[in-house]
């Protein structure tokens, strides 16, 4: 039996900043939706996501608070989902903005965003190692940051696992007796 997958975007509704994300995305919004929590989301082609990236800083959000992957295995996907908050803008301040976008699984690139965002560099590093995402444009992709140089190397092949991947396989280290 396997877990159903979460929705990649909750279901539309009503929300404030909704004109203002649909003025400054314009074609690059795909669909939008809002979370439990009551923060807007909003689909966005990967292709695009420097200049949404971009557009939504010139509405106030000023850092990225996360940036991870959620692996859709049986569709071959994975789902970027980058969270703006704004520390500066005081009608922003207590407002969560959630930008996603689908990337292929067997080739999963995107652009960086962290010449933009310089909080998403570490975001984008610890999205690489654990999914395997490349963040073309990051100066740092391809080096260890969180995990051991020895961890999640496949042995036949020398080539790099990532621990977060559905498909990934705990090795054996002999401490279960």
């Amino acid at each position: 039996m396997s877990a159903r997958a979460p929705p990649k975007c909750p279901p539309p509704g009503d929300h404030a900043l909704l004109p203002r994300v649909k003025e400054a995305l314009g074609a690059s919004l795909l669909s939008h939706g809002v979370t439990p929590e009551g923060h807007l989301c909003v689909m966005v082609p990967p292709d695009k996501i420097r200049e949404v990236a971009q557009a939504v800083k010139n509405m106030g959000f000023d850092h990225v608070l996360s940036l991870s992957a959620v692996d859709y295995i049986a569709e071959k996907k994975f789902l970027l989902v980058y969270v703006f908050a704004s520390y500066l803008s005081p009608e922003l301040k207590n407002q969560l903005l959630h930008v996603r976008a689908e990337i292929p699984r067997d080739s999963p690139k995107v652009a960086s965003i962290a010449d933009i965002y310089p909080s998403a560099d570490y975001e984008e590093r610890e999205c690489h190692e654990m999914f395997g995402i490349w963040f073309e444009g990051n100066p740092h992709m391809g080096k260890r940051f969180l995990l051991d140089p020895d961890c999640c190397i496949d042995e036949k092949t020398g080539k790099p696992l990532y621990p977060l991947r559905k498909d990934f396989k705990v090795p054996d280290w002999g401490l279960m007796g």
